[in-house]
């Protein structure tokens, strides 16, 4: 069975005063100073705790201080390069140049395949260049979509950093005493470059209004089990997203709210817009281009399942790259939203995002999102559900109230699979929600 582990931390004060988190200033000074970092700028080999100065170029300020532990591992390799599979190319030329930028930010005339082009972005305003990235990563190449099983746990600290009751993968400290199992499931239904005979969207009803469908379902333990929630995203995203609950405890759907949407999703670091770094809508956000940075990045895991050092096992023990990403800031556009703002790193090739952090009202560093992916690199021809840089790993860490949240696959990989119009009418029915998959 495919299985993939998410772990979330709640990591209790070692002491009364904890030292001050950067501010945005600060990482925008760091960015400024690193801005010429090459991406061959160090040489692969094994990297640790005394070469922390040469990983600080490729590291931003909050993530310098968690790889800062002595048995640090980063096994640096060269930078890789990854093609989207060719079905996505060829929707990408075709459609070249007919993607536009709305006055709002809207997205205009996109039918298939990457919206805007690395010199369209360089060469626009940083407002408008800001949402280009912000677009192309949500029409990134994803296939039809992916689903997994996964586990949630919760993993409190050990007052001198040890390892207590850890699961698979886990080689740093913490120790874990709660876990829960989960189902997910996101399916594209429209912009398909695999369904070119049919106007680019699935033949299934809405596929002409809705761009995915998600649904996620809670499988034990008891006291959770039979939670159950469908997101539908609209291609018109001033609409906003419909998203449907099922609660066994009340035996009834109901439908989550804008302002739930950015709560604690089951009491973990994420909301329901930080999954993969951002997973919300681009309208919901201000965006504004950076610039450029190669960071320090896991791209293409070699770990199956994924392993975990440092002291709350944190940080990946695997082989990473120097990834060129592009920089992008997003202010939410709701007043009321506890976040200031979030710093995106995304991937200039794969449009993946590998880092994201993000600051509170005063402008403080507060959490930082760490993602790993992993690629098929035994297919030098691979068919599309291998052809997609593939979800392996989610690290969340409160550098404020140091907590954190590692989400990791544990037997098998994330499956990206074809998916057939009536397995689509089956999943995401609102009226089967109160019944089993």
């Amino acid at each position: 069975m495919l299985r993939h582990v998410i772990a979330f931390a709640t990591l209790a004060l070692a002491c009364t005063a904890q030292a001050a988190s950067p501010d945005y200033q600060a990482v925008l000074d760091w960015l400024e100073r690193n801005a010429d970092a090459p991406v061959d700028g160090l040489a692969a080999g094994t990297y640790g705790q005394d070469r922390l100065a040469d990983l600080a170029r490729y590291a931003p300020p909050g993530y310098q201080e968690e790889l800062d532990f002595d048995s640090l591992r980063i096994d640096l390799t060269p930078t890789a390069h990854y093609e989207a599979h060719p079905t996505y190319q060829a929707a990408t030329q075709k459609f070249a140049g007919q993607a536009s930028i709305g006055t709002g930010g809207e997205l205009l005339g996109h039918v298939a395949g990457l919206p805007f082009s690395r010199e369209q972005i360089l060469a626009a305003p940083e407002t408008e260049a800001g949402f280009m990235v912000a677009w192309n990563q949500i029409h990134r190449w994803q296939h039809y979509g992916y689903r997994n099983e996964s586990t949630i746990i919760y993993i409190q600290p050990t007052g001198d950093g040890s390892a207590g009751n850890l699961l698979e993968g886990m080689r740093g400290g913490g120790h874990v005493d709660r876990h829960v199992e989960m189902f997910y499931h996101r399916v594209y239904l429209s912009r398909l470059a695999t369904e070119a005979n049919n106007d680019y969207r699935m033949d299934v009803d809405g596929a002409d209004e809705l761009f995915f469908k998600e649904y996620i379902e809670m499988l034990a333990p008891f006291d959770i089990a039979g939670l159950k929630i469908v997101v539908e995203r609209p291609l018109d995203q001033s609409l906003g997203d419909q998203v449907n609950s099922y609660l066994p405890t009340e035996r009834r759907v109901r439908r989550l709210s804008a302002k739930e949407r950015a709560d604690s999703w089951i009491g973990t670091q994420w909301t329901l817009d930080d999954f993969e770094g951002f997973s919300g809508m681009v309208m919901d956000n201000d965006w504004r281009f950076l610039g450029e940075k190669a960071i320090l990045t896991v791209a293409s895991s070699a770990e199956q399942p994924p392993q975990f050092h440092g002291p709350m096992s944190t940080i990946p023990l695997d082989r990473w790259q120097l990834r060129p990403c592009f920089v992008v800031e997003a202010v939410p556009r709701w007043k009321d939203h506890p976040y200031g703002r979030r710093l995106i790193f995304v991937d200039q090739e794969t449009y993946n995002i590998p880092l994201t952090l993000v600051f509170d009202r005063d402008d403080r560093l507060v959490k930082i999102f760490d993602i790993v992916y992993a690629y098929s690199d035994d297919h030098a021809d691979p068919p599309p559900e291998l052809s997609t840089p593939r979800w392996r790993a989610s690290i969340g860490i409160n550098v404020q109230e140091r907590g954190a949240t590692i989400a990791a696959e544990a037997d098998s990989s994330t499956e990206y699979v074809t998916v057939k119009p009536s397995q689509v009418r089956k999943l995401f029915s609102i009226s089967n929600l109160s019944s089993g998959r």
